[in-house]
């Protein structure tokens, strides 16, 4: 499987997850609809922070976000325990239409390249293998991103 079609795969999704999104009012975006845990404020805002860490942080290059984002949308937070200011819903939109681009266009052909933290909780060794559960994990957010906006249409 060449790096092209992989990236494409991922570039798809993510395409995907913008469309669903892009008439979908603010108002909405931050508001937990029922039978959920979060909104989709916090939806775009973990595929952003898992995207950083699992691709730039992984792989060496370094964090692409600010730390503080990691404390509104990591693993196992919720935006009903959010202390202070996440970043505003427009900057995530635009962070996650820059880091599909930088994506795709730095790492055709690294993908056979050995991961820098080889500690890493994936035990991913080559970077094709980081975007392999990036495909997976944005595939799963995509999916409820859809149901959630389904669901806050019919609220």
């Amino acid at each position: 499987m060449s790096d092209t079609y992989v990236l494409n795969l991922f570039a798809d999704i993510r395409k995907q997850i913008l469309n669903v999104l892009k008439n979908v009012s603010e108002g909405k975006m931050k508001h937990i609809p029922k039978g959920f845990n979060n909104h989709l404020y916090w939806q775009v805002g973990h595929v952003l922070t898992i995207t950083d860490k699992l691709i730039f942080e992984y792989s060496g290059a370094g964090s692409r976000i600010p730390d503080h984002y990691s404390d509104f949308f990591a693993t196992g937070t919720s935006p009903l325990n959010w202390s202070g200011q996440p970043p505003e819903i427009d900057l995530i939109l635009i962070e996650l239409k820059s880091q599909l681009t930088e994506i795709c266009d730095n790492y055709d052909g690294m993908l056979t390249q050995p991961v820098a933290e080889e500690s890493n909780f994936l035990q991913a060794t080559v970077i094709g293998e980081l975007v392999h559960v990036l495909i997976a994990h944005e595939s799963t957010h995509l999916g409820m991103i859809t149901a959630m906006v389904k669901v806050l249409q019919n609220e």
